[in-house]
């Protein structure tokens, strides 16, 4: 089973990788020889810097996602998802809650830790029906489908249907949605559950104000993790 999940997640790694550089340029205005000089000029920045160098090019990670009419499946990166492997193993969840699921790279990395621990649940939650069934067939390939609970619609109407406590919390959806979203998934964590928010610097101002929530709310320990995408890290206190 890991090396099935393995071998998928490789794939899924490069096609995601391909689509995002193909929509990037279809996006910028200038030569074949320009972009692939920035491509590499953004891959040497420091993380933190990544979005700011995406604004000035008239660019967002948003865009890549909306344009062209055809929606990307925006998989976390490897370096991410063996982070979200690590932690799962680490704090052992019994329930996982994935907002924003996309085609189900995050997913796989979950549910794959899980299996390794022989117990625990990932509720992913997506809207778009095309990525669902891609995700359904994913997990299926790669074996860990006992593990994986898809919730397919609206992720606010899926949060406002959910009951008990959450171990860890992963959002990865629209960036000025953050703070809304939360605030609906507040009331199912408890003492010692974490949530993991991606996309931190690359939609640095669109996710402000839930930063800044977290910053000044007692309840809740948070910090900025200084890699890929960015990464806030915050664990329930009280």
């Amino acid at each position: 089973m890991k090396s099935t999940a393995t071998a998928l997640l490789r794939r899924l790694h490069e096609q995601s990788q391909t689509e995002v550089m193909a929509r990037a340029q279809a996006q910028f205005d200038g030569s074949s020889e320009e972009f692939l000089t920035l491509a590499e000029e953004y891959d040497t920045l420091a993380p933190r810097l990544r979005g700011r160098f995406l604004e000035t090019l008239g660019l967002s990670s948003e865009d890549f996602e909306s344009s062209q009419g055809t929606a990307l499946s925006l998989a976390v990166s490897a370096e991410t998802g063996r982070f979200l492997r690590n932690m799962t193993l680490s704090h052992k969840p019994a329930r996982i809650l994935e907002l924003g699921s996309s085609c189900g790279v995050s997913t796989l990395y979950f549910a794959e830790a899980l299996c390794t621990l022989g117990s625990g649940t990932v509720v992913a939650t997506e809207l778009d029906p095309v990525k669902c069934a891609q995700l359904r067939d994913h997990v299926r390939t790669a074996g860990v489908d006992a593990r994986v609970d898809l919730r397919e619609g609206d992720v606010f109407q899926t949060v406002s249907e959910l009951d008990g406590t959450f171990d860890m919390v992963f959002i990865d959806v629209w960036a000025d949605t953050y703070l809304d979203l939360f605030k609906q998934t507040e009331r199912l964590l408890g003492p010692g559950s974490i949530v993991l928010a991606d996309n931190m610097y690359t939609a640095e101002d669109a996710v402000r104000p839930y930063k800044q929530y977290l910053d000044g709310n007692p309840r809740f320990s948070t910090t900025t993790l200084d890699f890929e995408s960015g990464i806030e890290f915050t664990v329930v206190v009280s």
